[in-house]
């Protein structure tokens, strides 16, 4: 359950929020205390930034709507969605498409315009909705410790260069690809309805997240540290993206 906090927690931090956190905020140091033991030394790979909050052939208009709700999602977000009554399937994904098309599932949970328009789910789901789940997409690489620890110090340094050379490449090739392919979606079906879940919804999940944050917390001391951790750093570091990014995306709309 630790890993989560490495990619991306519900509710939690964007892309910029999580990447200050685990550069320069502790997260490097916690995420070292989980995967030690494991033998695993750990470099970032890039962040594929907000997921959406997937394709859904019924509007969403309560908590009762989750209830029964047929949906594909892994994981944590699984978790929660369960929490609240949903049936959760993770079916393979080439079967998906299908799935989606004959009812056997009613929504589905993947990525965003650059990894959902080749599955074709905007074809038969027209409701699209805004993420919670994922606010930002943390990948990494993985090496065996002991043998990176052996390798001489310019070869480390080579490595480190080149995994955030990658990392660098992969926020804004999967930005700049969300972009089009959100754009070459939106043209080719203009039935698509981008929404959003209604307070009642996102207060409900977000309740439980918690509860489930919290559960886990009570029973391992480092799962709580990580929690604690990130709290602390979301409540600083959101005030400034408040004024910030948001400030200035709200002040440009105005009319």
């Amino acid at each position: 359950p630790k890993t989560i906090f490495f990619t991306a927690t519900p509710f939690m931090m964007n892309t910029d929020e999580q990447t200050a956190w685990y550069e320069f905020g502790g997260g490097k140091e916690l995420e070292a205390k989980v995967f030690d033991p494991y033998n695993i030394k750990i470099f970032r790979a890039g962040n594929t930034g907000m997921q959406m909050g997937g394709w859904f052939k019924k509007e969403i208009k309560s908590v009762d709507d989750i209830k029964g709700l047929k949906i594909r999602i892994p994981g944590f977000g699984g978790e929660i969605y369960a929490k609240l009554g949903a049936n959760i399937n993770t079916i393979p994904t080439g079967e998906l498409y299908m799935a989606l098309e004959m009812g056997t599932i009613d929504a589905v949970e993947w990525v965003s315009p650059a990894y959902d328009m080749a599955l074709g789910f905007h074809k038969v789901a027209k409701y699209y909705y805004t993420g919670w789940q994922e606010p930002d997409g943390e990948t990494q690489f993985f090496f065996n410790k002991n043998a990176y620890e052996k390798l001489p110090d310019d070869l480390k340094a080579i490595f480190e260069a080149a995994a955030a050379e990658v990392a660098r490449d992969v926020n804004t090739k999967v930005f700049y690809a969300n972009v089009e392919y959100w754009d070459k979606m939106k043209a080719e079906y203009p039935d698509i309805q981008v929404k959003s879940f209604p307070p009642e919804v996102i207060a409900a999940l977000k309740k439980a997240t918690n509860e489930l944050l919290d559960e886990e917390s009570a029973k391992d001391p480092l799962f709580k540290e990580i929690v604690e951790s990130q709290r602390a750093f979301l409540k600083k570091a959101r005030e400034w993206t408040k004024i910030s990014d948001y400030a200035y995306i709200k002040t440009n709309e105005e009319k």
